[in-house]
């Protein structure tokens, strides 16, 4: 398959890929880690250990979170793994279309205000039954388009599945 090919499937593929529930903005941000340091000042906070973050269908797991806010609004979320852990940082958020998407990285950076994730090192992610794999990743998801990069020895991997006929 040409890289023309490859990249005309997936722009069919990701088209179905929708914007986060709409009402999970609204909803409080719940933070719980081990151990909690917030700057007012310079506007960023940082949790280490066992951190989970949840708002609405929004879900963020890792060992480490940073946050940078400005004014009230949250600007970025860097979820990260320690190094040598088994557990990679998670994402996961139920868009409006109903269908959960999860990603898996060993960092993954959400510029909330742009609704862009970019994942790092072993990144994957997941929609229906579809997957994307790759050193490097990018999703935009309010256009629902996907960029892989792959590694020095690696190659990216996608598997689409069959949509079931109306």
């Amino acid at each position: 398959m040409t890289v023309r090919c490859l990249i005309a499937l997936l722009a069919c593929c990701c088209a179905s890929f929708a914007h986060a529930l709409t009402t999970d903005k609204d909803q409080p941000i719940d933070v719980k880690a081990d151990y909690a340091m917030v700057n007012q000042q310079d506007q960023v906070s940082i949790y280490t250990g066992n951190v989970t973050i949840d708002q609405g269908t929004l879900h963020i797991a890792a060992d480490r979170v940073k946050i940078i806010t400005s004014g009230n609004d949250v600007v970025q979320i860097i979820a990260s793994a320690d190094a040598g852990s088994a557990r990679k940082a998670h994402y996961e958020q139920q868009p409006d279309d109903k269908q959960l998407v999860k990603a898996n990285a060993d960092k993954i950076s959400y510029l909330v205000q742009e609704q862009r994730l970019h994942l790092t090192g072993n990144a994957r992610l997941e929609r229906q039954r579809d997957s994307f794999q790759g050193q490097l990743l990018f999703y935009d998801i309010q256009q629902g388009v996907v960029n892989l990069s792959r590694g020095d020895d690696q190659s990216v991997h996608i598997s689409i599945q069959p949509r079931a006929k109306p």
